[in-house]
């Protein structure tokens, strides 16, 4: 037969103090004894007692519990995004409901009403590559629950913790240039991003900044798909501008991009230069890696991110408009 949970009436009875005495106990209060809180958490201890956190959010208006979407942990810039988050918040008191939306729309909306509905002090978001509108996680906001997107930025007004992808496109483009190209391809990521647009734009920064013309007919679009990466190559290679060099907006594109190559290009392995985003650590360890990948700080941007929620969710009276924070990159070579 399962034994009851002991509650702090149980504890209170046993050391012959008030209910009161004991949650101030537990809870550090400066008002109670050192002997007192020693007698209380000693026999919690011995009791195996469990904080009733239905009653701790009852009583602070908090459940200390935050919520976290990713498109995908397989992608190992959420994983270490994750860590950094998970290091931040843990330290302040607060758990961790981590969601995956698999890059649908739909699961990212389902993920957003339960997590709304475990009661989350506040959520992190890196929207699916279907995310075109925001009305699920507007929810959350109008119902007080703060959001700070990371990552993928949509093109609106809200708190957000990005790579300065800008300026790492463009250094990029110019280390292209340097090496001899000057038909430079581009595999963007969805439109609907403010991320997509940043690498857009210092792509054809780029491009202009080294007197190089931009051509329309080398940027594809993809959505991460490894079928619409491989029909963006085709397209590109039988083209009369056909590129030498091709940047990519995921190394995880990239990867497609030279799975394309040895299946249907074998000749281009060696003659297009490639660069992605990421910086994958197993780059490191194969033959014949790319020429270079784009190296964002998924860690640090896991813990600003967290800083910026944490302090969205203690002051949730402060007027502020919307915070917008971009870490630099830098350019990784693999050669």
């Amino acid at each position: 037969m399962l034994s009851k949970p002991v509650t702090i009436k149980d504890i209170a009875a046993k050391l012959h103090l008030s209910v009161s005495t004991v949650s101030k106990a537990l809870s550090d209060y400066p008002n109670i004894a050192a002997s007192t809180k020693h007698r209380v958490k000693k026999l919690a201890k011995e009791l195996n007692y469990v904080p009733n956190r239905a009653a701790i959010y009852f009583k602070q208006r908090k459940s200390f519990t935050l919520g976290i979407i990713v498109p995908s942990l397989m992608d190992h810039f959420y994983t270490i995004a994750l860590d950094g988050f998970e290091k931040v918040v843990s330290s302040q008191g607060y758990h961790v409901i981590v969601g995956q939306s698999h890059e649908s729309f739909t699961r990212e909306a389902e993920l957003t009403s339960v997590m709304q509905s475990s009661s989350i002090d506040g959520l992190l978001v890196s929207v699916s590559k279907e995310t075109k509108e925001f009305q699920h996680i507007k929810k959350l906001e109008l119902a007080g629950i703060p959001v700070v997107y990371f990552a993928r930025k949509p093109a609106i007004p809200c708190h957000s913790v990005v790579s300065d992808v800008y300026q790492a496109t463009i250094d990029a483009v110019s280390l292209l240039v340097s090496r001899g190209h000057r038909h430079i391809a581009y595999l963007n990521g969805p439109t609907s991003w403010s991320t997509s647009k940043g690498r857009f734009l210092g792509y054809r920064d780029g491009l202009l900044r080294n007197n190089i013309p931009f051509e329309s007919s080398l940027v594809k679009e993809t959505n991460f798909s490894a079928l619409e990466t491989h029909t963006a190559v085709r397209k590109l290679l039988l083209q009369d501008n056909s590129p030498t060099a091709i940047l990519c907006f995921k190394d995880y594109i990239m990867l497609d991009v030279i799975k394309c190559f040895r299946q249907q290009f074998p000749d281009k392995i060696h003659s297009v230069d490639l660069i992605g985003f990421g910086a994958l650590p197993f780059f490191d360890y194969i033959n014949q890696p790319p020429l270079g990948s784009i190296q964002e700080q998924p860690y640090m941007i896991g813990e600003k991110a967290a800083e910026m929620l944490l302090d969205l969710i203690k002051y949730p009276d402060k007027e502020r408009t919307a915070q917008q924070l971009s870490l630099p990159c830098s350019l990784k070579l693999f050669e």
